[in-house]
């Protein structure tokens, strides 16, 4: 074996590095041929080719300081001992790979999902691991350990291959600053944007395609940095039973005992009205009057709906972070501690979603964000959530009716604008989702006309005038919304992403009483004078209950897995709010509110209500987490 170049000896150990992940991804693809028969031959074909994005994100990753090693204008780089030792290396990491995803295809016959990091995080799962390779793979076992030999074996052969012309140039400097160019690109993946992640994976809407393209060595080293986190302290079937009895439900059913939250709700006559959500961008409960009496006066047209709608005065958001509230509101689930976010892996573990059960339902369905489309990757995350449309900041036309330019995407009354011209158009019934930005921190102003509290970017007088200018554009939406011949049909849903963190540097500016609030409290208004009546509802509620309100409101049959209840069903036996910061995740029932830090419970009381509620609490995390990891959690 010969080279004529080191640069034809480096294309050739790239080009064996490249089929042997292709193969272990061929080998998977055959070895679940039932499971991957839900893609089309298009479907599969793309599938392969994200595949080949993720195989060159991770060669690219771990391979490419080796490439420029063996590759720079320098003589020594000839001697074949250096050569050789380089070789290996790169040898031993495609081989290490190479085992680890042929692992992950065995395994995922188990689990029907990729290995993630489980060997740091799940410690249970490392046993299954050592009795699969042993007591139901070894044959497996021992080819793969052969198979690892054999490529160092070749890795070493490439390279101790002799190399006729050797000469190195100074103009080869432009060579290496071109291969850490493609390098960059390669390893993100993606030229512009957030770089390559998991949710970009899937080809198309089908979870079979997500799984087809990524491999476990890519999913494991994309969350190596979770934490080990025990969510076991209640054993599974009692923490599923503690749930069940917390959610029960009359109009409620679960048809597979192998899914034991799935349900769905009983046959009922259903209402093809239309659904727009609105989740405004940090917006406290505390800032809208009409729900906390504080007199900030930059609240009117959420007010007026609120004293026109139902106000739902003991609502929660399930984070702090807007990631987490589009998470509840698309999947109906909190992202467990140590959990891969969504988009970043969370979508793997088998979710139901809102906008797949819109279009089970015959709707027409379209997301938004005032910024731009790949933010928080609600892109990729409204697509896996069944919406057929969904467009960002790069596809709205600015009014310029404001001044300057904001600090995320385009002004909230762009985007209103072009939500409105969209919805004109649409077909019914339709579910909307859009999602605003001109709150956001840092509080540009979007003009003096708005401004009621002295301008300050970093303070909560910022806030509130940006929060003015926001209603200000939601009244005008509304305003072109009346004029709609779907109108009167139409329930409208104004929430917020989390509570607002604004530092109050200047107390002073501040008009109205401070008032201490949960630090997840924030609206919810349903709005729809033609379909309910004013109401005042002290019903306990969070993110996960939208979506299960608006199933159970329509009259939707489709099975979800969630712990959240509908606001609408006057059966359900207990109402709770589950949350999380970092670390620690807490419950309230409304009345008490409990913490738990994976270590302690952070409380004083030990009453039987208080234990009733820890219980709960611990049950809840344990059942999402482990359904989620064994892929029962949705069929």
């Amino acid at each position: 074996m010969t080279f004529k170049t080191k640069y034809t000896q480096v294309l050739s150990a790239l080009l064996l590095s490249f089929l042997l992940l292709f193969a272990v991804r061929l080998y998977f693809y055959i070895s679940y041929l039932d499971y991957f028969s839900a893609l089309s031959l298009g479907e599969t074909l793309a599938s392969f080719f994200m595949g080949f994005r993720v195989d060159m994100m991770i060669i690219f990753t771990f391979t490419a300081l080796l490439w420029v090693a063996l590759l720079l204008p320098f003589n020594f780089v000839y001697n074949k001992g250096y050569r050789v030792t380089i070789g290996v290396i790169w040898g031993t990491i495609i081989a290490g790979i190479t085992y680890f995803n042929i692992g992950d295809s065995l395994y995922f016959g188990f689990v029907n999902r990729h290995l993630s990091d489980e060997l740091k995080v799940i410690g249970n799962d490392v046993g299954i691991l050592i009795d699969m390779a042993k007591d139901y793979y070894p044959l497996q076992t021992l080819l793969s350990t052969l198979l690892f030999i054999i490529i160092v074996a070749v890795f070493y052969k490439i390279f101790a291959a002799k190399i006729i012309k050797q000469e190195s140039k100074p103009r080869e400097w432009i060579a290496i600053l071109l291969i850490f160019v493609i390098a960059f690109l390669g390893i993100r993946g993606k030229v512009t944007g957030m770089s390559f992640g998991i949710s970009d994976a899937f080809a198309v809407n089908k979870l079979p395609s997500g799984n087809l393209a990524l491999n476990g060595f890519f999913c494991f080293y994309r969350s190596s940095n979770r934490k080990s986190i025990n969510h076991s302290v209640i054993k599974l079937p009692q923490a599923v039973k503690n749930v069940k009895e917390a959610i029960y439900s009359q109009k409620t059913i679960y048809p597979d005992t192998a899914y034991p939250l799935m349900r769905h709700y009983k046959k009922a006559p259903k209402r093809s009205y239309n659904v727009i959500i609105v989740m405004i961008e940090s917006l406290s409960a505390k800032y809208v009057d009409a729900l906390s009496h504080n007199d900030y006066g930059v609240t009117p047209n959420l007010d007026n709906m609120a004293k026109n709608g139902i106000l739902f005065t003991r609502f929660y958001a399930n984070g702090q972070r807007s990631q987490e509230g589009i998470t509840s509101i698309y999947t109906g689930i909190i992202q467990p501690v140590g959990f891969e976010k969504f988009g970043e892996g969370l979508e793997l573990y088998g979710l139901s979603y809102l906008g797949k059960e819109a279009d089970a339902n015959h709707y027409n369905t379209i997301a938004m964000q005032s910024s731009d489309r790949g933010s928080f990757r609600i892109d990729k995350l409204s697509r896996l959530a069944g919406f057929e449309n969904y467009f960002g900041a790069e596809d709205m036309p600015k009014s310029h009716e404001e001044h300057g330019n904001p600090h995320f995407g385009v002004w909230d009354g762009d985007m209103f604008n072009f939500l409105s011209g969209k919805l004109h158009t649409i077909k019914e019934p339709f579910l909307s989702f859009c999602f605003t930005a001109s709150t956001h921190a840092p509080y540009y102003s979007p003009g003096k006309k708005w401004e009621k509290y002295p301008q300050d970017v970093k303070t909560e007088a910022g806030f509130l005038n940006t929060l003015h200018y926001t209603d200000a554009k939601i009244g005008e939406f509304m305003q072109r919304c009346r004029k709609e011949p779907w109108f009167e049909r139409t329930i409208f849903i104004f929430t917020a992403d989390h509570a607002n963190q604004a530092k109050q540097e200047n107390p002073k500016h501040i008009k109205g009483p401070k008032v201490e609030m949960p630090a997840f409290h924030i609206p919810l208004i349903v709005y729809a004078p033609k379909i309910f009546k004013p109401k005042v509802d002290d019903t306990v509620g969070s993110h996960i209950d939208i979506k299960t309100s608006i199933m159970d409101y329509l009259g939707w049959q489709n099975d979800f897995s969630s712990i959240g209840n509908s606001l609408f069903d006057k059966t359900a036996k207990e109402r709770f709010a589950f949350a999380k910061r970092g670390e620690t995740i807490a419950l309230t029932d409304g009345n008490e509110t409990i913490n738990y830090n994976f270590k302690n419970f952070m409380n004083n009381k030990t009453d039987a209500h208080t234990k009733h509620l820890e219980t709960l609490l611990l049950s809840i995390d344990s059942a999402q987490a482990n359904l989620l990891k064994t892929t029962h959690w949705m069929k």
